[in-house]
């Protein structure tokens, strides 16, 4: 089950995720269900049904969680390609 604790070894896709804060302030505020994730971007499905690619990079994300946990979380952590991601070991946040 993925929670806030483990979320870098789960796959993204499929997550509510609103954009929080951003070097480029056209990308503040959206939000969507993540349909796709590749190294440096993550692309969303908004509520209007527009596609929007968002990097990762220069973003920090707020992810809802299926058990109604919301976390927050800087890209810069997320740029990789998810398979490398989920293999990848980290230190206690």
């Amino acid at each position: 089950m993925i929670t806030s604790k483990n979320i870098f070894h789960h796959e993204l896709i499929g997550l509510y995720l609103k954009v929080v804060e951003s070097s480029n302030s056209f990308l503040i505020g959206i939000s969507g269900k993540i349909i796709d994730e590749r190294k440096k971007t993550i692309s969303v499905e908004t509520e209007t049904d527009e596609i929007k690619i968002i990097p990762k990079d220069v973003s920090i994300f707020q992810l809802f969680l299926p058990n109604g946990e919301l976390v927050e979380i800087d890209g810069k952590i997320l740029v990789s390609r998810p398979e490398d991601r989920i293999k990848k070991k980290y230190k206690k946040l």
